[in-house]
């Protein structure tokens, strides 16, 4: 089972034996996946504020081999869309809406194109069902140059890995997944495996080109990011013909950090309208 955690009016809720008998009563619930080299904490201020303002149970998921997950040898999107459906089995999920980020909103976009009829509304953040070219193995080579035998401390961490990526921003982000065990630092994303995947990842699923559902989308896009633009509009409306846009200005692919308010305004407005 994935890692998940749960928001309820604010706060993080345990998961008990009246969880699904309040997933059955409320019958609002969003589950929120994030991109990669993320983890659901990264979702948790949003989490917090939706279910705190709107009557909506909130679930950020930890996606395959990350978060601290148990690692897994093998990775794509229809085997982290087997570890989602699991996990709605688990908690009786009939219906659901479902917010993704980058990976996240490509997964959410397979699941809502396969499984219809689990998804109320979708939300995709910032990532179109298209084929991303594959040329960029910076970050991920960058990781793996990273000795964490070595790693004293985060801030050492920063240090090291600032030789080959110079936002501090994004080294921040990337060095959340290191976690201090047994007096010596170690990865809590399965780099080995994401590594493996990263062809898969970059593409989206094939899917029958007739294949086209009606569910209720919404892409919200950064003006400043590289991975949505108005050329890509034709592509979602071939899988989704209920889907509308929101460019969010000065933005870029971390657009829900960059323009928290404004992200979270127009994602509470399409879930309660």
């Amino acid at each position: 089972m994935i890692n998940f955690e749960i928001y309820q009016s604010g706060k993080i809720k345990e998961y008990n034996k009246n969880i699904k008998l309040l997933i059955a009563e409320q019958n609002n619930t969003l589950f929120i996946f994030h991109g990669l080299y993320g983890r659901g904490k990264n979702w948790q201020s949003f989490a917090k504020k939706i279910s705190q303002n709107e009557e909506i149970l909130v679930f950020t998921v930890d996606l395959r081999n990350h978060g601290g997950n148990i690692f897994k040898e093998n990775m794509s999107y229809n085997l982290m869309m087997e570890d989602i459906f699991h996990l709605f089995n688990y908690l009786d999920i009939e219906k659901t809406n479902l917010l993704g980020h980058s990976m996240g909103g490509k997964l959410a976009m397979l699941i809502t194109l396969l499984k219809p009829h689990y998804i109320n509304k979708l939300i995709i953040a910032d990532i179109a069902p298209i084929n991303y070219p594959n040329d960029n193995q910076d970050i991920i080579n960058a990781l793996f140059n990273l000795d964490i035998n070595l790693v004293r401390n985060r801030n050492h961490a920063d240090e090291l890995l600032s030789n080959e990526i110079e936002p501090k921003f994004l080294r921040s982000f990337l060095l959340q997944n290191i976690k201090l065990g047994d007096r010596k630092y170690k990865w809590t994303i399965n780099l080995t495996a994401i590594k493996k995947a990263m062809n898969d990842l970059r593409s989206f699923p094939k899917i029958d080109k007739n294949k086209n559902v009606d569910t209720k989308s919404l892409c919200i896009y950064g003006q400043k990011s590289d991975y949505v633009n108005e050329n890509h509009f034709k592509i979602f409306k071939n899988f989704f013909s209920n889907v509308l846009f929101h460019e969010i200005q000065n933005a870029g692919h971390f657009l829900h950090i960059e323009n928290p308010d404004e992200f979270y305004e127009v994602s509470k407005n399409f879930l309660k309208y």
